[in-house]
């Protein structure tokens, strides 16, 4: 099985198992700005992965893509030059195979569920299809995802998981004003918890443009401003998780991307719920995802073969 993935940084690409473990992954750069270079850059990625593995080409082959996915193409996508492309037929020309479309999100949380933190211990045991799982995915730009069952649900308008574009929860004074986000609105959740809201608030108090990496580095060493910064996106992420608690209730919320690298948060976020969830003792488990950043592509691939 074969699955891709495109991001803002990078499109990957996964050779899984016929039980969906990843034997083979490899990335290049995403083109800036360029959808013909997107497509040659795939194109270019999976030759030597068709030549490697016998009978990989051909397959049907899954591709997640941030926005909203059509059958056929993308919206509301944060790479401009994706939006309203003939994104399906245009790699199943150019490849040579069978495409399916789906949103980044769902394929991240999809394959976590399978293979990485959605499988919870119980009894000592690894049990695979938790009920209900919720996925955020946080770096430059956010993602979601929901699977109910080991299925992944899309809704219908396929917007099922899009958590990121819904208004910050109980802004405090100084979020009023809100912030601009990308995709035309103000006080979208992402504009505040990306990396990108994280390294602005910095910004501001400093006037020094860092990295989100560099400022979780600088607040464990102490950097008042950064700690500073990163409580702030604490208890953001606290009141964005239980809004998606008390709204969906699911078993395990799953974090990937950058901000799931700051251990400290999976502790500091349950520990703000009380004060937002209706509930009055939230069981939920809120984790790291374990897969990496190949999970979206493996995800494509595996509903690609089930779709």
């Amino acid at each position: 099985m074969l699955g891709l993935s495109v991001d803002a940084s990078s499109i990957r690409a996964a050779v899984m198992t016929d039980g969906g473990d990843v034997v083979s992954s490899v990335e290049t750069p995403t083109p800036i700005d360029n959808y013909r270079e997107c497509l040659d850059a795939i194109a270019t990625l999976i030759r030597p992965l068709d030549d490697a593995f016998n009978g990989l080409a051909g397959q049907p082959t899954g591709i997640a893509l941030p926005g909203i996915v059509s059958e056929d193409s993308v919206k509301t996508s944060p790479l401009a030059w994706l939006n309203e492309k003939s994104v399906k037929f245009n790699l199943q020309a150019v490849l040579g195979r069978p495409i399916c479309l789906f949103p980044y999100g769902g394929c991240f949380t999809f394959y976590e569920g399978l293979h990485g933190a959605g499988m919870p211990v119980e009894h000592g045991e690894q049990v695979k299809k938790s009920g209900s799982l919720f996925g955020m995915h946080i770096d430059t730009n956010c993602y979601g995802g929901m699977v109910i069952a080991g299925k992944m649900i899309s809704g219908a308008n396929g917007i099922a998981g899009n958590w990121a574009h819904l208004p910050l929860p109980d802004p405090v004074p100084f979020e009023l004003d809100g912030k601009n986000c990308w995709c035309g609105r103000t006080g979208c959740m992402e504009a505040f918890l990306s990396t990108a809201g994280l390294e602005d608030d910095y910004f501001k108090i400093t006037g020094t443009k860092v990295t989100a990496a560099a400022i979780a580095a600088a607040a464990g060493s102490n950097d008042i401003v950064a700690e500073s910064s990163l409580q702030v996106l604490e208890d953001r992420l606290g009141r964005a998780s239980a809004a998606i608690i008390t709204l969906l209730d699911p078993q395990v919320i799953i974090v990937g991307g950058m901000v799931s690298t700051l251990d400290r948060i999976f502790e500091a976020i349950p520990r703000k719920w009380p004060g937002y969830v209706t509930a009055q003792k939230a069981v939920t488990r809120f984790v790291p995802a374990q897969c990496g950043p190949i999970a979206a592509a493996a995800g494509a691939g595996l509903l690609a073969v089930a779709d």
